[in-house]
């Protein structure tokens, strides 16, 4: 949610900025009970993954590496067309991949 919110946050047109911060309030309202809140093992994925790609001398977006430590804390498959496979987490890509 942070990401997305961040996202429109940075739309630079107002009206368009006020749509989509209704469209996003409309989702939060919807899938509450499906957000994944992040606690301490969200937080202790997310300095693994820190600490990891670090030494191997990389980095990665907060955003992407706080999604990948939710996933990793909760067991969960992260799909994206992003390549957070290095993270440690278990990803698909939809677009490429039958599932």
């Amino acid at each position: 949610m942070a990401e997305i919110e961040a996202g429109v946050a940075a739309a630079p047109d107002p009206v368009r900025q006020a749509r989509y911060a209704q469209a996003l309030a409309a989702v939060r309202h919807e899938f509450l009970d499906r957000i994944a809140p992040i606690g301490e093992p969200e937080a202790a994925a997310f300095l693994t993954i820190h600490k990891t790609l670090k030494a191997a001398g990389t980095s990665i977006d907060p955003p992407d590496a706080l999604i990948a430590a939710t996933a990793l804390a909760n067991g969960w498959t992260v799909a994206t067309r992003k390549h957070l496979a290095r993270t440690g987490a278990l990803v698909v890509n939809p677009w490429e991949q039958q599932l």
